[in-house]
């Protein structure tokens, strides 16, 4: 399983903006067929810090994740949007198999 993390700060008048912007994202890779979890976060004590959590049954389909329309979408959209450059980790989800 392919985990990433990513991390996304949001110019604080564009926070209402941006969470249109990652209910589309969302919604779209929740349909995709290597996809195991998308979830979007938002930080409790930062409000314009966010987090997305996605997993992948493997390399294929996060590769196949970042040519879908909404994919696309949402990053060209969030550029704009962003106070910094967004961070990503990856991981090697091991559990639950």
């Amino acid at each position: 399983m392919n985990v990433t993390l990513v991390e996304i700060n949001i110019k604080p008048e564009r926070v209402d903006e941006c969470l249109a912007v990652f209910r589309a994202n969302h919604e779209g890779a929740i349909q995709e067929p290597g996809n195991l979890r998308f979830d979007v976060l938002q930080d409790p004590e930062v409000n314009t810090r966010f987090y997305i959590y996605e997993a992948y049954q493997d390399e294929a389909a996060v590769l196949a994740h970042k040519q879908t329309p909404h994919y696309l979408a949402c990053v060209e959209k969030l550029d704009d949007m962003m106070s910094e450059p967004r961070k990503k980790r990856s991981f090697i989800g091991l559990l639950p198999e």
